[in-house]
């Protein structure tokens, strides 16, 4: 058995690890997850689960490399361990849509709507929402399409189309844009306070979402001139009796358990007889959605994915709040290894990412500025797989901050014009790697039990002059 420091930071994880099999060719691992969160002090002290590595890796890929093997067993150790296993099902089968699957979807989607454009015709291209809600983050990845690319002198982008004013040798077509589709009643309400009014400026008004419940792509359905959302991309509630994700009928105890944690996870409806009503224990209005996205998840989606209330732990965040602080954990992380590098890293680590110059009387030390910071994380994180927009919401900075900081990284040789590494990028990436293995492994195979404070019987030689 080895044990494995995860994380040395607010929050320590302990991971062991034995094998545990009969036949020496199909072993397979089992983890013993020991957490101390001080981050969650209302939590239990000590949490152990027991989850093969398989799994976590099917899960893992299920998700699409969106969550971290870490992150998932934190969110496993909300519950009980006797319940780990609806835990698994739950996340088994959570459709995940990455950034290139949004934009591949909504492109898609607007040549299908737009196969043609003549000299006269003009795209109104709407986000639902306010601004930094789900609508806008849909009109970040709309702007990377090879459809805006292409179009992109026949397209206005408007917040609100309130002030809109036609001329009249245009023809105009209104499109709406959101990520998902859940209840329906939301998209329903922004057009008839919004749009509807409006309508006669537009030749259509048309809705491209990239997924959506059945239920609420009905309820739209009527008030659009054409909806397009891959039908592979709308889906059924998850407890219903239409559905399959748990096997036929096979439901009722998975419902139980999510609604369970569900109702402590959200505010109830208090009725005129002021009992409470908890309609949105699993999923805005009773969604009961699967559903989430790289960016975020839906409040339609089950609560027990996506909130942080009474220091739960999220799988795939929904609030900005959550969002900031997975941001802080992930900074105390890159400051750690960027500790590590400046103790024990190569000239070149430390010419890269140690350029800020700090005068003490006669000394001289280097130390890493804000610019080495981001470069070395967005190195990081780029090489881990990560969109630009996701590696934004992880530094917490802004897109047109995300650029400067290339510029400078591609004045350093570390980027070239594509935005990709270079081969001294690389290098410099790999040895840093290097680096932090060889001064990690030192924790690595240390027991749990090296940790622990140990007592020591001291039994003086000589007492009283004899010994």
């Amino acid at each position: 058995m080895r044990s494995l420091v995860l994380n040395r930071n607010e929050s320590t994880c302990l991971l062991s690890s034995d094998f545990r099999s009969e036949n020496p060719l199909t072993q397979t691992r089992t983890f013993h997850i020991q957490t101390r969160c001080a981050t969650y002090p209302n939590r239990p002290k000590t949490l152990i689960k027991r989850i093969d590595n398989i799994t976590i890796d099917i899960i893992s890929a299920r998700l699409k490399n969106v969550v971290s093997p870490l992150d998932i067993i934190k969110w496993l150790n909300n519950f009980e361990e006797n319940e780990i296993k609806y835990a698994i099902d739950i996340a088994s089968n959570l459709t995940v849509y990455t950034s290139y699957e949004i934009e591949e979807i909504i492109n898609s989607s607007l040549n299908i709507l737009f196969p043609k454009l003549e000299a006269n015709d003009i795209i109104i291209i709407n986000p639902i929402g306010n601004f930094g809600k789900s609508g806008s983050m849909v009109t970040y990845f709309f702007q990377k399409t090879d459809f805006h690319r292409k179009h992109n002198k026949k397209i206005i982008m408007l917040p609100t189309v309130q002030n809109f004013t036609a001329e009249a040798d245009k023809n105009y077509s209104l499109v709406l844009l959101d990520d998902f589709v859940g209840s329906g009643n939301s998209i329903k309400t922004y057009f008839e306070d919004s749009i509807d009014s409006l309508k006669s400026n537009f030749k259509e008004i048309l809705f491209v979402g990239v997924a959506g419940m059945k239920q609420g792509v009905e309820l739209i359905n009527p008030i659009f001139d054409r909806i397009e959302i891959p039908k592979s991309n709308i889906f059924k509630k998850a407890f219903s009796s239409e559905a399959s994700y748990f096997g036929y009928r096979n439901y009722i105890q998975h419902r139980e358990f999510c609604f369970k944690y569900g109702i402590k996870l959200t505010s109830p409806k208090v009725r005129k007889d002021k009992s409470e009503k908890f309609i949105n224990a699993l999923g805005y209005e009773n969604s009961q959605a699967l559903v989430s996205f790289s960016h975020g998840s839906p409040n339609n989606t089950l609560p027990i994915i996506w909130s942080n209330k009474n220091n739960w732990f999220p799988l795939i965040p929904r609030f900005f709040s959550d969002k900031i602080s997975v941001s802080k954990e992930f900074r105390k992380s890159i400051s750690y290894e960027l500790s590590i590098l400046k103790e024990f890293g190569s000239e070149n680590l430390h010419n890269e990412f140690f350029t800020h110059q700090i005068k003490k009387g006669k000394r001289s030390f280097s130390s890493v500025s804000k610019i080495d910071f981001s470069i070395y994380a967005i190195i990081k994180l780029s090489r881990s797989g990560f969109t630009e927009i996701n590696i934004c919401q992880k530094l917490g900075i802004l897109t047109k901050d995300y650029e400067q900081i290339l510029e400078i990284g591609k004045q350093r040789g570390l980027f070239n014009q594509g935005n990709n590494l270079t081969l001294f990028g690389l290098e410099i990436y790999q040895d840093a790697k290097k680096c932090i293995k060889r001064k990690n492994r030192n924790f690595e195979y240390e027991s749990a039990d090296y940790f622990a404070v140990k007592e020591t019987n001291y039994i003086p030689r000589i007492f009283n002059g004899k010994s």
